[in-house]
């Protein structure tokens, strides 16, 4: 009763009056409607920690949604699986003069399976609802409510997470026992939680207000470097009837080896026999990793599985063996028992894939990352494996999970470490050309183009697949009209820095007919860069993800009497931001183009903007050069 009685006292105080407002769109301030979308008008957020099987998690939150495009944040979505229940749902739907036009309930709301297009199985499902509202502005107004049967993750509080959304107030509220031991993260938050307590329980509530749309802006860096976030990590709790007690990424780590890993590296007696055989002969623990990760990618594929322990336990290691496939988690478990076999140590490591650079967050311990892979702690030469990929050579680990904080689960704990990183020199793509131009401007000759270090897998799609599809990926990647390609041929190099070589034969039409006595010949035809827009009065600090250096030399043979008329293309420039040096030559009967451009990853201050902004736009304009040809 005491429970509810605070539980109350907590919903009476974060709906701080604005409830009984009729949502009035004339009521939000001026400067929370610019640029915006839509506004949350009140968000409201308790979570209630009972006992580590027993959390409540209480949302009340109105949105006012101006157009089409702020729809998705109107739209009430309730993820949910038998750790999670429901407990209730309502809500109320106001047209723009803040006049109740409807109203819904949990029955109105569509219940599905959560599976995703990727994922052969997912044990959770998904409820949701969105106003049929035919005009604009309209205000939704929910509130639900939520019992978690376990506290290792606490839902964060992300006010301010989606650009182009306006919070007027957003409260966020964490309850526990007296005794109770929680760490906190609170990332870009002005000041202290407000403190209080009642019934003997104590309460701490973070509190935001006025927060304007966020525009977007180019080279910006991840949100979570400069967006509200508070994370809450009880150190006693329970998952799916596992106990535990952690307060740092080791305590963590091992309790994940325990309780989810240790148990499921077993592989039928014929496998193990196998693995001897293949390993057998074989003088260095790289040399043995190496077959058995080829034997991995044969007998293996990719299939998303999102069951077991919430999630984060992966299939045994005879299930993957007996199947032929499994999730991320199920290949790197398999490829570690793989390992063992032959006596060579591993590290299950969590990691924030994506093309964006992500650390895990170092300073604060939780079950963070999105995808697993696999650490080699070779003495001399730390290696890393993506299992989920058939086509990675040995040892590379692509733009999705390069140069990041990961966190390793080890029988000794957890520890972090970082994935490699490809800097702008290994980071190439160097390519040449030789192509003869007729008197009727077409264009044919041979393309030869390597990808090497963090550029190695741009073209690796093209290269696994064939036929027509090769074709139209060709195409979308060379987007020149009425281009054609025969010929096509990749190679594979595995050396240091695994290098992907593309040979083609090109033809096209028309490309530079004569004209006038003239021909205007854009000697850069596979590689211009884009322009990017100004932008004024920056707040982002400006932020390059990955630094790449791409190297092209097109020789051009000419017809007869053909001679270049204007001034030859020599320009240089080298900025804090890369390098670029591009120029226009004859050489006899040929037109030789070279390019070299390189850009620096870093990240540098708003005010900077500009001066990228225009290093960017030089570089496309010098990109689009033509060379003026005489014909007599």
């Amino acid at each position: 009763m005491r429970t509810a009685v605070m539980l109350v006292a907590l919903l009476m105080a974060m709906k701080d009056g604005r409830a009984q407002q009729a949502y009035a769109v004339a009521d939000i301030p001026a400067a929370l409607k610019s640029r915006a979308d839509a506004v949350v008008r009140q968000e409201s957020i308790v979570v209630d920690m009972q006992a580590p099987t027993k959390v409540r998690y209480l949302v009340m939150q109105a949105v006012t949604v101006f157009n089409r495009a702020g729809e998705d944040r109107a739209r009430l979505v309730i993820y949910y699986d038998k750790n999670v229940a429901i407990r209730r749902v309502s809500g109320r739907v106001f047209s723009g003069d803040g006049l109740q036009v409807g109203k819904f309930t949990q029955r109105d709301l569509k219940d599905e399976s959560a599976v995703s297009s990727f994922s052969l199985y997912e044990d959770n499902r998904v409820k949701h609802f969105l106003p049929a509202m035919t005009s604009y502005p309209y205000t939704v107004e929910y509130t639900y409510e939520l019992e978690l049967k376990q506290n290792l993750i606490i839902p964060a509080w992300r006010p301010d997470a989606y650009r182009d959304v306006a919070v007027e107030h957003s409260r966020y509220t964490f309850v526990c026992g007296p005794s109770d031991e929680v760490r906190i993260s609170a990332a870009n938050y002005r000041g202290e939680p407000a403190l209080s307590s009642a019934e003997g329980r104590k309460a701490m509530t973070w509190e935001v207000a006025d927060i304007p749309a966020q525009r977007y802006e180019p080279y910006s860096p991840v949100p979570e470097t400069y967006q509200t976030v508070v994370k809450i990590a009880p150190v006693d709790f329970s998952y799916y009837k596992r106990n535990g007690r952690y307060t740092n990424w080791h305590d963590l780590g091992r309790w994940v080896y325990d309780a989810l890993l240790a148990d499921g590296l077993a592989l039928p007696e014929r496998t193990v026999q196998e693995v001897k055989q293949l390993v057998g002969g074989l003088t260095s623990d790289r040399e043995k990793a190496k077959v058995l990760y080829d034997y991995l990618q044969r007998k293996t594929r990719y299939v998303s599985v999102q069951i077991g322990i919430g999630g984060f336990k992966p299939m045994s290691a005879s299930e993957v063996d007996r199947l032929g496939y499994g999730d991320c988690k199920g290949l790197v478990n398999y490829m570690q028992a793989l390992l063992n076999v032959a006596g060579i140590p591993s590290y299950y490591c969590v990691v924030q894939a994506g093309d964006a650079k992500r650390d895990l967050q170092a300073d604060f311990a939780g079950m963070q990352g999105n995808h697993v892979i696999l650490c080699l702690p070779f003495e001399q030469d730390t290696t890393w494996l993506e299992c989920t990929s058939q086509r990675a050579p040995f040892g590379f680990l692509g733009s999705f999970t390069d140069d990041r904080v990961v966190w390793a689960c080890t029988p000794e704990g957890g520890r972090l470490l970082r994935t490699p990183r490809y800097g702008a020199a290994m980071s190439t793509q160097q390519r040449q050309a030789k192509l003869e131009l007729d008197a009727q401007g077409n264009i044919a000759g041979k393309v030869e183009t390597v990808f090497a270090g963090g550029q190695y897998d741009n073209h690796l799609e093209l290269a696994e697949s064939t036929g027509t599809e090769q074709t139209k990926l060709l195409k979308q990647a060379y987007d020149i009209d009425q281009i054609r390609f025969s010929q096509i041929a990749y190679q594979k190099g595995d050396g240091e820095t695994p290098a992907l070589v593309e040979t083609f034969r090109v033809a096209l039409d028309r490309y530079a007919p004569e004209n006038g006595g003239q021909v205007f010949l854009i000697t850069n035809m596979f590689n211009r860069g884009r322009t990017i827009p100004a932008v004024k009065n920056r707040a982002l600090p400006v932020y390059i993800n990955r630094g790449y250096t791409d190297e092209d030399q097109i020789t051009f043979t000419l017809p007869a009497g053909y001679r270049l008329a204007a001034t030859p293309l020599d320009e240089e420039i080298d900025s804090p931001f890369g390098y670029y040096h591009a120029t226009v030559r004859q050489e006899g009967d040929t037109i030789v183009y070279y390019r070299r451009f390189t850009l620096n990853e870093g990240t540098f201050p708003p005010d900077r903007y500009a001066a990228f902004c225009a290093f960017i736009n030089r570089v496309s304009a010098l990109d689009s050069y033509k060379a003026v040809l005489t014909t007599r």
